[in-house]
Formats: C-alpha cells, sequence, structure tokens
C-alpha cells in the first residue's frame, strides 16, 4: 500500500519510561450526520447489526451530546476538546480553521506526540480548508501519509449529483462508492500494521476511520434499500409541526434538503422562501407525506451501507489479532431530523439534532456490554481516550493562556466502573443564526454585509439537564466570541421530566408559562454560569 510504504522500516521504539507495545491500540470511528436510530438505542425501524454488535460489548451513552450540530464546529471541537468560542469555530468555513485562533493540539496529534502512529482516513475532519487540508502537518504520521479520501467521493459526494436526494444504485458493490473504499483501506491498513507489527515496529495505532453516508446525498448501492419495505411502509413522524410557541429565531429552513431535483417539484409557486417567515413555518411549505417516507427510508438505507463498513472493519480488527488490544470509540458528529418538529438535516438545537450515538469498547472492561444514561459530550472523547489508555494527563483549560494541550471536557473513564453514578448537572451545545435560518423575524433587524446578513450575529445557546432543555438566543460578536445576553431573540424551554421518547419530543416551548418561571430561571442561572460550573468535579 502506497500510503505505509515508508511503514516498514520502523522499528521497534522505547517512549519515556514504557514500551510502545504496553499501550492499547485506538480505532476511531466517526460516522457523518448519524442520528441514534440504531437498533442498540432501541429503534425497530434501522437495521444496524455490525454497529448493535459493538455496542453490546461496550459503553453505551443515551444521553451524549454535540457542541454544534454542524460537521466542521462538531469534530472541532470533538478532536481539540475544545468548545466552539474557544475554537472559533461555528461555521463550514475555510476562515475558521482553528489554529488560527488557538492552535490546539488535537486527539490524533497527541497520539502520535506521545508514541502512536497515528493514520487518517475518510471524513474525520471537516475536509478541505476548514481543517487545514485535514491538518496533515499536525494530526498525522508521515507513514499514514497522504492523507486518504476515497477516489469517487468527487463523483458521489456532497455537492454532486445533486438532482435525487435519494438513490439506490443497481448493480453497485460497496467499493464502488466512498464509504466501501474507505472501509477497503482501512482494511488494508490493518494489514499492513500486523505485516509492519511481525517486522519489529511495535508501536500502538491510533487509526482514525471516517464514514459519509448518511449524509446526504443518500447515496448505496441497492441492495441496502431493498433491506427496507416499500417507501409506503416506513413510518411517519409523530410530531410533524414545529413546537407550540416556538420563537421563530429558532427554525432552520432546511434549504438544503429542499432544493434537491426530486423534492423541489413540491414546492413549485410556493412562497417557501426563508425571507417569508410565517410561509415557511406553515403546513403548506411542509415536505408531502410520500417524499417524507422516501427520504427516511433513503436515511435508513445509507445507514445500513455504513454500518455494513464499520463491520468489515471490526471484522478486519479480529483476523488480525488486534481486537483483545485495541480500544473502539464510534460516534455521530450530530444528529438529524427526519421530519420530526417539521425539521429536516440538522441547523438547530433541538434534542434530535443535538443528541447523538456513542459507544465505547474497552477490551476486558466492556465486554459484557454497559449502558449509562449520564449526560456526557462529544468534547469529552479526548480526556476520555487519553486517560483510558494512560498517556500523560491533559488538564482543563484554564480561563487565560491556555497551552497547546488542554481540555475543556471531562473524562467519563469513572463511568466505566459505575455507569449509574452522578456526572455532569448539563450538557451544552450552541447554534449560530441567522445560518440556516429565517432571514427575516419578525421585530428584529439582521445586520447585513451587502446583500447577506452576518450569519452569526445570534448565538442559540442550549444546555439539556436530566430532566429539561433550555435555549437562549442572544446577540453574539464573533470577532471576540462574546454573547451579548442581554440582547436577547428568543428563549425555550422543554420539558423532559416524563420517559423520553426520543425523536417525539419537545413538542411545545414552556418559556412563557407562568407555572415554569421559577424553573425557567434556575436554568438560566445555570445556562449562564456555563460550562465549568456543570462538570462532575462542581
Amino acid at each position: 500500500m502506497a500510503a505505509l510504504t515508508s511503514f516498514a522500516l520502523v522499528l521497534v521504539v522505547v517512549f519515556g519510561c514504557w514500551a510502545a507495545a504496553e499501550r492499547k491500540n485506538v480505532l476511531f470511528f466517526a460516522i457523518d450526520d448519524l442520528r441514534p436510530e440504531l437498533g442498540c438505542y432501541g429503534s425497530a425501524q434501522a437495521i444496524s447489526p455490525h454497529i448493535d454488535q459493538l455496542a453490546a460489548k461496550s459503553l453505551l451513552f443515551e444521553r451524549a451530546y454535540c457542541q454544534v450540530a454542524l460537521c466542521s464546529p462538531s469534530r472541532a471541537s470533538l478532536l481539540t476538546g475544545r468548545r466552539p468560542d474557544t475554537n472559533h469555530v461555528w461555521l463550514i468555513s475555510p476562515d475558521e480553521y482553528w489554529r488560527k485562533v488557538t492552535n490546539a493540539t488535537t486527539i490524533p496529534q497527541y497520539f502520535k506526540e506521545n508514541g502512536y502512529i497515528s493514520i487518517g482516513m475518510g471524513k474525520v475532519f471537516h475536509p478541505a480548508g476548514p481543517s487545514g487540508f485535514d491538518d496533515v502537518m499536525y494530526s498525522w504520521s508521515p507513514e499514514g501519509l497522504p492523507y486518504y479520501h476515497a477516489p469517487s467521493e468527487k463523483q458521489y459526494g456532497p455537492g454532486n449529483n445533486m438532482t435525487s436526494l435519494w438513490w439506490g444504485f443497481d448493480g453497485f458493490e460497496d467499493n464502488d462508492l466512498p464509504d466501501g473504499q474507505i472501509c477497503d483501506q482501512a482494511t488494508k491498513t490493518l494489514r499492513a500494521l500486523k505485516a509492519n507489527r511481525t517486522k519489529g515496529d511495535q508501536r500502538p495505532f491510533f487509526l482514525a476511520v471516517g464514514f459519509h453516508k448518511p449524509h446526504i446525498p443518500q447515496f448505496a448501492p441497492k441492495k441496502y434499500f431493498d433491506m427496507y419495505p416499500d417507501a409506503s411502509k416506513i413510518a411517519l413522524p409523530e410530531n410533524p409541526r414545529h413546537p407550540v410557541g416556538m420563537p421563530d429565531i429558532a427554525w432552520a429552513t432546511w434549504n438544503i434538503i429542499r432544493e434537491f431535483d426530486n423534492l423541489a417539484i413540491y414546492f413549485e409557486g410556493k412562497n417557501c422562501t426563508p425571507s417569508n417567515t410565517t410561509q415557511m413555518l406553515s403546513p403548506e411549505c411542509a415536505l408531502p407525506d410520500e417524499a417524507t417516507r422516501e427520504a427516511r427510508r433513503g436515511y435508513y438505507a445509507s445507514m445500513t451501507y455504513s454500518d455494513y463498513q464499520v463491520g468489515k472493519v471490526l471484522a478486519e480488527l479480529e483476523a488480525q489479532g488486534f481486537a483483545n488490544d485495541t480500544i473502539v470509540v464510534l460516534w455521530g458528529d450530530h444528529g438529524w431530523h427526519l421530519g420530526e418538529l417539521g425539521e429536516w438535516a440538522k441547523f438547530t438545537n433541538f434534542e434530535d439534532a443535538t443528541r447523538v450515538p456513542f459507544l465505547l469498547h474497552v477490551p476486558g472492561v466492556t465486554d459484557m456490554g454497559m449502558r449509562s444514561d449520564a449526560l456526557v459530550e462529544l468534547i469529552d472523547v479526548f480526556p476520555t481516550l487519553v486517560d483510558i489508555t494512560g498517556l500523560p494527563k491533559v488538564d482543563l483549560c484554564p480561563t487565560t493562556k491556555q497551552p497547546l494541550a488542554c481540555v475543556e471536557g471531562t473524562s467519563i473513564a469513572p463511568l466505566l466502573k459505575n455507569p449509574s453514578m452522578p456526572f455532569k448537572k448539563a450538557a451544552f451545545s450552541q447554534y449560530p443564526r441567522p445560518l440556516c435560518g429565517l432571514t427575516h423575524i419578525p421585530g428584529h433587524t439582521f445586520t447585513r454585509n451587502g446583500s447577506k446578513a452576518d450569519p452569526k450575529q445570534v448565538m442559540g445557546y442550549t444546555m439539556r439537564t436530566k430532566e429539561y432543555r433550555y435555549t437562549l438566543w442572544v446577540g453574539f460578536n464573533d470577532t471576540l466570541a462574546v454573547p451579548h445576553w442581554d440582547g436577547v431573540w428568543g428563549e425555550e424551554l422543554y420539558d423532559h421530566t416524563s420517559p423520553t421518547v426520543h425523536f417525539n419530543d419537545e413538542n411545545e416551548n414552556l418559556a412563557n408559562k407562568p407555572t415554569m418561571a421559577s424553573t425557567k430561571e434556575e436554568l438560566k442561572k445555570m445556562l449562564l454560569a456555563g460550562w465549568r460550573e456543570a462538570t462532575p468535579l462542581k
């Protein structure tokens, strides 16, 4: 394999006081736009046998949350261990590469600097400018370069073949499409790692494998579509309307879905544009049931396609004899709306956009399967992996003069001993507006740069506690990353005290209910106090 030509020449190395072989390997799965609708999360619809099999020997987190429901900022936070307002990464933009602000050390970089061979492929960081083109100067070992992207990504990835949201390719094999090619690269890499291990290179590996699906367009070999019933039998969301009492600023217009040719036909002649606030929130601008069922089936099929690629990589890990010495972590970068609350895609602060799947397998510790309903965040992944591999501790970032390696999350390693122990008081997420939102809000005026509104002049800060979700939309200075707490554009409060039926909740905003006034004020104080006051140490 060309990417590892120099790999075979590396000899046994001892780092510090330990032999590198004493460290466990890390297999790091990132799955794009994967919401926690999987068999292991209780879904009766989704077909995910390989992720379910991994979950059966992992610690599964029932309530894990991303920091931003958008690919680039979510991944930047997870991979640097720093929150969006520290990284200054809120959008998908080449101007928002975190090293321009913090030069923060990343997870693969930290493992590389501490004796691991670090190799990545597919969508781990957000590709191109937002990651400084995969952060190759810092994060990945020379033996794993050039960084691998699937050759067919340009043909079948986002922005291409956009005439249809969903498509089952008849006659295609898995490796005719990007995720299958990434899977092949991962299995070849595992074989190369084993071959070089036998030749004397005892370094543990950090192998990051980023799969694209179920990110749109929902393309997969037809056999995965055939696993699901005819679209007419796919269940519709039970809550297809936006929350009662929702402030307009909370709404995302999901134009990214609406613009596909096979959906655009449903909106011809209708004024369903972001500038028409009233119309956009009306049932007339909702996706019809027929298209809703097809889009949901397409999501499930493309998710199952990625699930099978995960299974092949895990099978190769076993075949090469690495399974008992490898920690496996699997996460989705954010959730995904499939018509719930009248929303599609991500771009919101609702539960369906911020809640993510998160599995952690530690050989000899989680083999019998464990579950935790503790509140955890993707920003906790960095300190957790450092903790359970025994690498030098990464400290909590100070409020000023941050070192290159520090984190703003908390190791969840204690939950491996006691999954039901009290942990964080809250999980924190955020989303900017008018990015992916309405361009006109009654009673408010967006500042504009020419014809375009500033996409970050309002920030929605949301906090999920055990019983509630509280969200405050306020003015925002993106240059300083400073919210204007007195400039309120909207407020939301959702009750989660009843047993949660995921993907069927947050249907009524209670922020203006007199009976909830004291609860709201208590939650507001907690939100303003911030994440540092909600850690397990407090």
